[in-house]
């Protein structure tokens, strides 16, 4: 699969992409006034539930696999 089928099957809308950067930025938000930061390294995966490349379910997995379960 190229990378122009990539992009168009997670082609979302700006007010979805907008929806999600306002769940990430809340997380952040909650995890700052429990005393934890999200990772330099985690950014890419967060990043990309943004664009649309991944969905929410998504999240969990690849951080575990990132940083191994806590």
């Amino acid at each position: 699969m190229d990378d122009i089928d990539l992009r168009e099957r997670h082609r979302i809308t700006a007010a979805e992409t907008a929806r999600r950067r306002d769940h990430v930025r809340r997380a952040d938000a909650a995890n700052r006034l429990q005393g934890a930061t999200r990772s330099a390294a985690s950014e890419a995966i967060f990043a990309a539930y943004v664009r649309g490349e991944i969905g929410v379910t998504d999240i969990i997995p690849r951080l575990k696999a990132l940083h191994g379960p806590r």
